[in-house]
């Protein structure tokens, strides 16, 4: 019995329901650019199977039947049957039928013109291209891809879960410890059952993960039902800067088939406890603003809030599906738990002295504050400026070394962020340097406001953290926990009104 045989005649992979807009091409593309990493097609197959989703796409949109309203969708589907990935496209545009319509041929010149073009890129990237009508329900371009023996993970197809809408299984002494290479394709699965695609695209390409996880990028923790051995758990530290010893805690998902109480908790302490173990300076971490929980997870912990960035949460990705929503921009409040507690000299700004000085103390890490310079230093200047991936849609500018053309640059890398329509953009400015105050005054006058500190962060300097935010937030929205948080918030709003009110 071969690899296909065994599974289910079809086996599910993702869909999606997109507006009726070439705009929402992008969005199929990426969802078609997971599914193939999943099924390990190479890099010429994977563009193939891009390029004709796009083509199917565009023309779903373009031959669509008369006037788009809101309730109007693009419906696509991901599902592998028998020996094949199936990509199925369905809406309910004009009918047409693809045997009589212009074909293009690609023998003279003149033909470049004619339609016909992506129809034939969808041919010779399929391995078959059908059109099925429905009637009133409209018609569907269904597209075939042969999928290589053995390239179908085992991982996915080795579901001992509980069904959905069966009760969940309740596990009162999960076994937590710290992965192993052995556990990376199960949490690959793990990721892909509780979130589809929606997580960060290494966590879905097994041979990727494995880099991280030998390279020290990533360290997981995972956690088991001692009864059916299942997975049912994962966090992990991402170190975004391996000669930083500074971890992100993230990556944290539960299999909705189980519960466990406290079982996040108990999987982040036992990260912490390796952090103190190994010499990391701190862990820090990234709280959304729509609910409470989790902020009030991490305060628990001992974690303290430092910064809250307005705008940084991406809109448009829904849990468990790839999806567009009309949610705005989310925000996120940044949490701090401090390892290294060595006193060390900043410099502030004065007018920011109190709040920075609270946050220190909420921190109990000891810091002086030094006399600020009140110009910038001749010499050499060095920042980069490099945007987050494209569902969050906004840049970090990083000043690393503060010279006599850092404020230009640093005004021209807004202005660059500015015409890539990011939604907003964050400045990190070492606090180690005296010109850092002066600088942020200069960023001030440009629209930039306060968002809080990080300690060790960037090359091993304590940063403060100036926000620009270009979209409109409803911020009566963001829920935040704690007094620590409420002042440090209310502190910000202060801040961002005061600086729109110079311009």
């Amino acid at each position: 019995m071969d690899q296909m045989t065994e599974v289910s005649t079809r086996f599910f992979l993702a869909s999606l329901s997109l507006p009726v807009h070439r705009l929402m091409a992008r969005t199929a593309v990426e969802c078609a650019s997971q599914v193939a990493t999943i099924l390990s097609y190479d890099e010429k197959a994977t563009f193939g199977i891009k390029l004709a989703v796009d083509e199917a796409f565009c023309n779903a949109v373009d031959h669509f039947s008369g006037p788009v309203n809101e309730e109007e969708r693009v419906h696509l589907e991901f599902y592998v049957e028998d020996d094949s990935l199936v990509v199925s496209i369905r809406e309910r545009g004009i009918p047409f039928d693809h045997s009589t319509a212009e074909r293009y041929t690609p023998d003279c010149l003149e033909n470049m013109n004619k339609p016909g073009l992506g129809t034939l890129l969808m041919h010779q990237a399929m391995d078959s291209v059908e059109l099925f009508v429905h009637g009133r329900k409209g018609k569907e371009v269904r597209m075939t891809k042969r999928i290589s023996y053995g390239s179908l993970p085992a991982d996915l197809l080795d579901v001992k879960t509980v069904k959905r809408g069966a009760k969940r299984v309740t596990v009162k002494d999960p076994v937590v410890r710290l992965a192993t290479k052995e556990d990376l394709p199960e949490i690959c699965r793990l990721a892909w059952r509780c979130y589809g695609f929606t997580q960060e695209a290494f966590i879905y390409d097994l041979k990727a993960l494995e880099e991280k996880f030998a390279s020290g990028e990533l360290r997981p923790v995972v956690s088991f039902d001692p009864v059916s051995g299942n997975m049912i758990g994962h966090g992990a530290f991402k170190f975004h800067d391996p000669a930083v010893k500074v971890p992100e805690l993230g990556l944290a998902f539960l299999d909705p088939a189980y519960r466990s109480s406290m079982l996040s908790l108990k999987m982040a302490r036992r990260l912490f406890k390796t952090a103190e173990a190994e010499g990391d300076k701190g862990v820090f971490d990234c709280s959304v603003t729509t609910h409470t929980f989790s902020q009030k997870g991490m305060q628990e912990m001992g974690s303290r809030p430092c910064c809250l960035m307005l705008g940084i949460a991406a809109s448009g990705m829904q849990a468990k599906e790839l999806a567009t929503s009309k949610q705005e921009k989310g925000s996120v409040v940044n949490h701090y738990y401090a390892i290294d507690h060595s006193p060390r000299t900043i410099f502030t700004p004065p007018r920011h002295q109190e709040m920075i000085g609270n946050i220190y103390q909420w921190l109990e890490i000891p810091r002086e504050f030094g006399a600020p310079r009140t110009e910038l230093p001749s010499g050499e200047s060095s920042i980069s400026v490099f945007p987050l991936p494209d569902e969050l849609n906004v840049a970090f500018i990083i000043i690393h070394t503060i010279g006599e053309a850092t404020v230009n640059e640093a005004i021209e890398g807004l202005q660059q962020c500015r015409r890539d329509r990011r939604d907003a953009v964050y400045a990190f400015l070492p606090l180690g340097d005296s010109s850092s105050p002066y600088l942020v005054e200069q960023l001030e006058k440009t629209g930039f406001f306060f968002a809080g500190i990080m300690p060790h962060i960037h090359d091993g300097d304590d940063r403060i953290i100036m926000q620009y935010v270009d979209v409109p937030l409803d911020t009566d929205a963001i829920r935040v926990y704690g007094d620590m948080s409420r002042e440090l918030f209310a502190y910000i709003l202060k801040e961002q009104k005061r600086v729109q009110s110079r311009g």
